[in-house]
């Protein structure tokens, strides 16, 4: 496989230190020339657009009430210091105990999102073969987004905005923990285009940073040696600015401080919005395993995790359970799988194949 810098002239400008710089500029795109199905020449290869995520969170819901009326859920530390309740460690094998007192969020919300099963769910009149849960709203009043797992943290103390958890993620995309890049193909028309072709690989190398922290763009990176954090690739449109592309299968490797394990998506999608300096947001959706999940927050994390957020292990392993929406197993009819929301912004990159 060879490789080529193809220019292109483009409303976008370059990134330095301190900002997008004005005035229509180059954008240059890395160009991965020659496949198993040509002859190498790069005659087949299409034009394409790398980018870097630089910044990587949960998607937060809007509500028009107080979400969680009872307040957070308590961790060891609260327990053992207003109640006195000295809690064995439940990481390890969490259905050995049980926490009643653990609170998951029930009201309603907003958040940009998409309805990832075609279904409106209502936890009171379930569909047939279908988990009960209910759904959350889009911004614009739209029914049936799907997003459990913030029904099962999002009372949480360490799971809110601005919180533990929060940082470490926006963290881990920057410092190498969690480099994440993102390929688009095909994009004639950043307002309306018939049909693009996204894919979403892990990666080991470090994002560049310039001197106020923020990610550069057009820095050289490459998609991760293991294949198996190669996402499957998923077509979409672009509608009014707007890509939606999947289904697509998305396998992150995470190494955060304590946590060293992976973060996968199964029929996911991305909705994506391009910018006018080059750069692109929007939104990562999916199902992740719930076993997974847990191994990253319960198993991983362990005691220390559950005592920095502040929630018991026990209790988190019973809430992703019994939100979890996706992939119902034929014979128990048990989910095994819980939707998934995150909110990125990325610059361009050199996606190196």
């Amino acid at each position: 496989m060879t490789y080529r810098v193809i220019l292109a002239r483009g409303r976008g400008g370059f990134r330095n230190g301190s900002g997008l710089l004005a005035a229509a500029g180059l954008a240059l795109v890395l160009c991965a020339c020659g496949s198993d199905d040509d002859d190498g020449s790069g005659d087949s290869a299409a034009l394409r657009r790398g980018y870097v995520i630089s910044s990587f969170s949960y998607v937060y819901p809007e509500h028009d009430e107080e979400p969680c009326p009872g307040g957070f859920t308590k961790g060891p530390l609260e327990m053992r210091l207003e109640d006195g309740v000295v809690l064995p460690d439940d990481c390890n094998d969490p259905e050995r105990y049980s926490d009643p007192g653990f609170k998951t969020l029930q009201g309603p919300g907003r958040l940009p999102g998409l309805d990832l099963d075609g279904l409106i769910s209502s936890e009171q009149a379930p569909a047939d073969g279908e988990c009960a849960h209910d759904d959350f709203s889009g911004e614009l009043g739209e029914r049936g987004i799907d997003y459990q797992f913030w029904r099962a943290v999002g009372c949480i103390r360490g799971f809110q905005k601005g919180d533990i958890s929060n940082t470490v993620v926006e963290e881990a995309v920057i410092n190498g923990s969690m480099t994440i890049l993102i390929d688009l193909e095909g994009v004639d028309d950043e307002r309306n285009d018939d049909e693009v072709v996204a894919q979403v690989f892990g990666s080991t190398d470090v994002p560049s940073i310039g001197a106020d922290g923020s990610v550069l763009p057009f820095a050289t990176l490459t998609i991760h040696e293991d294949t198996q954090y190669h996402g499957t690739s998923g077509t979409g449109e672009v509608v009014d600015g707007v890509l939606v592309a999947g289904p697509m299968d998305i396998n992150l490797r995470l190494n955060i401080q304590i946590v060293d394990g992976d973060q996968s998506m199964r029929d996911g999608y991305l909705r994506v919005e391009f910018q006018p300096d080059g750069s692109i947001k929007g939104q990562m959706f999916g199902y992740q395993p719930v076993d997974e999940a847990y191994d990253i927050f319960g198993i991983q994390a362990g005691a220390a995790g559950a005592e920095a957020l502040s929630y018991t292990c026990s209790g988190l392993w019973e809430a992703l359970q019994s939100s979890a929406d996706g992939h119902p197993d034929p014979v128990t009819g048990a989910c095994s799988t819980i939707s998934v929301a995150y909110r990125f912004e990325a610059v361009p990159a050199f996606v190196a194949k």
